[in-house]
């Protein structure tokens, strides 16, 4: 049967910045159970308490939280690398763009340090690189439907460790970091050990301050029941 206490504990889990504000006593419970009961009523199909509501959100953070969660955390490990005076093309897919995309890597000089990132989506490609190639680009794919091109943008990688790999929240450690200071993200290039942020180069000195700061950054995993 479902009551008002299950209710409770499956929308804490569905909102990340709330478990985690709750976690750390952030969060009066009496103003949090006021704020959840339009939803549990109508999903439950009637009246609930708010004392019931709050005593089941104490019970979730003093009795299944610590059994259910562990603290995780992105350690100096995970390094960082900036690069700033990057640009951007969104352009629309086509038959022949393959071939024209070939000759943009042999154009990028990769051995000093240079960026080319391609990410073909199911309509549009992304192409990611130094400010420097942006006209001899823009001249190889000039008879391609350019969507957008986008200047002044920098990046910022994060190493991925080999044991977060497969762990939910890893991005959202990042990403909540960023969106808790204002700052946009423009894209987001990821591979099996690296997640690469595009962010306009305005916010990127601010970015990597508090990325390398918060190098302990917490997220909550769930733990695997034997």
């Amino acid at each position: 049967m479902v009551t008002a206490a299950h209710i409770t504990k499956r929308m804490l889990q569905e909102k990340p910045f709330i478990h985690e504000a709750l976690m750390k006593d952030l969060i009066n419970i009496g103003a949090l159970a006021d704020l959840l009961k339009p939803d549990i009523e109508n999903e439950l199909g009637e009246k609930v308490k708010p004392s019931a509501i709050s005593m089941a959100i104490r019970r979730y953070v003093e009795g299944n939280a610590p059994e259910l969660h562990r603290r995780v955390k992105l350690t100096k490990k995970s390094e960082l690398l900036v690069k700033s005076s990057l640009f951007e093309i969104s352009l629309a897919k086509s038959i022949g763009i393959n071939k024209k995309l070939i000759k943009l890597y042999e154009i990028v000089d990769f051995e000093s340090g240079d960026t080319l990132n391609i990410i073909h989506g199911d309509y549009e490609i992304l192409i990611l690189s130094n400010e420097k190639y942006r006209r001899r680009f823009l001249e190889i794919l000039k008879e391609e439907r350019i969507k957008k091109v986008r200047a002044g943008i920098s990046s910022v990688s994060i190493r991925i460790p080999h044991e977060y790999a497969d762990v939910p929240g890893f991005y959202f450690a990042i990403t909540k970091t960023l969106a808790m200071e204002n700052i946009p993200i423009v894209d987001l290039v990821n591979t099996e050990s690296e997640a690469t942020i595009i962010l306009n180069d305005r916010d990127i000195s601010r970015a990597y301050d508090m990325l390398n700061r918060e190098m302990t950054i917490e997220y909550f995993q769930k733990k695997k029941r034997a």
